[in-house]
């Protein structure tokens, strides 16, 4: 398993940040608030790209700003002090970062075609139709429709763009016999055409190695395209992910359409409190954005932290007959601490009106903190800790002996437990980790997966089996107790 670490230090508003994703073919979302860092973060990932650092400012950095990129235990670092220069890299990625859409490069090629084009040193022989791929994608997105650019052109090769003096290969829209170059065009049109070119050549037609992860950045989409332009670019790209061996897509965006387009396992939400970058991960859409509203009609409201969670909470509502006579949701929206601030928000507001009622029920890991956290809000605690922690200690730790016994020959038959334990404690028995539970879980998931086995099916099986080897009686008596007041 391939890791993707960043780490921040003084540079813009952001005075520390760490942030890791598994390296593998993904659908990823960085989402936060104005002024978070998101777009600085991207930037830095773009590093292992290219060198987008040096397109700061002196005000962006000082001498203390450093910049470092861990791709799977292969570590490059970059300085403000050195003013971002770096002469050799051993972690570097293939791919494409879209950012602003006029800075750097695409200004200069900007400037220089407006240039070639007035002067008339571009050759009509030097123009040939855009591929069919590009035209078709960008009329679909853009207008839902076919055909829309049909007269989309582009300059013909690498070379004559070499010859040009241009670091990217330009297109042009031909309007009654004139060339408009695509820096002229909407802001939405020439982001789509630079993304779909690069899609259609290293993705497409395979001019980069399948065997090497490519990595495409692309800085708040919805800045340049209208809601349901962004909703067929995401379909797009979940597309190209799913048909790909090694595609990770990454995203910035605050946008509720982009968020319930991705999967919560892959959002990542940063909180920026006074410079220190927080990050939670999984982001649910019930957490990022408020998104409870569209579950109207409850009478009760239940706050959980994952699917486990809800998947456990429902069997013992319909189980124990709970919810007979009463409508009762249950809503992930992650850890305890997002799930106490949501259920505060949310009563603070009375954004679910008068007569509704909101419980939060957490992992049983968390009883202290979170009673000291939020005292008075209504909350109950679940028998057992999260699913990456409760895997873990049955698997590491040799808690419920039972319990293993039965996960391992139900879902890890090729595979055992043992030997995804014994893999995981050889890659990390000599490094310090953060959260070894996720790491260990991560590798569950991905074995699941390598075998066609859904994560949602997994944890709804493995609830049935946790529920045979814990007792639930407890808390379901303490929860009749609450929906029955």
């Amino acid at each position: 398993m391939n890791d993707l670490k960043l780490t921040i230090e003084n540079v813009k508003n952001i005075k520390r940040a760490t942030i890791e994703f598994p390296l593998e073919k993904s659908l990823t979302l960085i989402v936060g608030s104005n002024g978070s860092g998101k777009s600085t973060i991207l930037l830095a990932l773009s590093q292992a790209i290219r060198s987008s650092l040096k397109s700061l400012s002196d005000d962006d950095f000082d001498t203390t700003s450093r910049v470092e990129l861990s791709i799977d235990g292969k570590v490059d670092v970059w300085t403000g002090s050195n003013k971002w220069r770096h002469y050799s890299r051993d972690a570097p990625l293939n791919g494409m970062y879209e950012g602003s859409l006029f800075y750097g490069t695409r200004f200069n090629d900007s400037r220089t075609v407006d240039e070639q084009l007035r002067a008339g040193r571009i050759r009509s022989d030097e123009i040939v139709d855009a591929d069919d791929y590009v035209k078709d994608k960008l009329s679909f997105i853009l207008s839902g429709t076919g055909g829309k650019y049909a007269n989309l052109k582009r300059v013909k090769n690498r070379t004559i763009s070499d010859k040009l003096g241009l670091a990217s290969t330009p297109y042009f829209n031909s309007t009654n016999g004139k060339l408009i170059s695509q820096y002229r065009m909407s802001s939405g049109e020439c982001l789509l055409i630079s993304l779909l070119h690069f899609v259609y050549n290293a993705i497409v037609r395979r001019s980069l190695p399948q065997d090497q992860p490519i990595l495409i950045l692309i800085d708040e989409i919805e800045l340049a395209l209208h809601p349901i332009a962004v909703s067929r670019f995401i379909d797009l790209m979940s597309d190209l992910v799913k048909e790909s061996k090694n595609l990770m897509v990454i995203l910035t965006s605050h946008s509720p359409e982009v968020i319930r387009k991705i999967a919560p396992k892959n959002i990542y939400k940063i909180e920026n409190n006074d410079g220190i970058v927080e990050v939670v991960n999984p982001g649910f859409p019930s957490y990022v954005i408020r998104d409870v509203y569209r579950h109207d009609g409850f009478d009760y409201l239940l706050l959980v932290e994952d699917i486990l969670a809800k998947v456990l909470v429902e069997k013992i509502l319909e189980t124990r007959g709970l919810n007979t006579s009463k409508l009762v949701h249950v809503v992930p929206a992650g850890g305890w601490s997002n799930v106490l601030s949501l259920q505060h928000d949310l009563l603070r507001g009375n954004v679910l009106g008068i007569g509704r009622e909101v419980i939060s029920i957490l992992d049983g890991d968390v009883v202290v903190e979170a009673n000291k956290s939020q005292p008075d809000l209504r909350k109950l605690f679940l028998p057992i800790k999260s699913i990456e922690k409760f895997l873990y200690a049955i698997t590491i730790e040799g808690k419920y002996p039972g319990l293993k016994k039965t996960v391992n020959d139900k879902y890890f038959q090729l595979d055992s437990l043992d030997t995804l334990a014994a893999a995981h404690h050889e890659k990390y028995a000599a490094l310090k980790i953060d959260q070894p539970d996720k790491k260990f879980y991560f590798r569950l998931r991905k074995n699941l997966e390598s075998r066609g086995i859904d994560e949602l099916m997994f944890v709804q099986k493995l609830s049935d089996d946790i529920m045979q080897a814990v007792s639930f009686d407890q808390f379901a008596a303490n929860l009749e107790k609450l929906l029955n007041k």
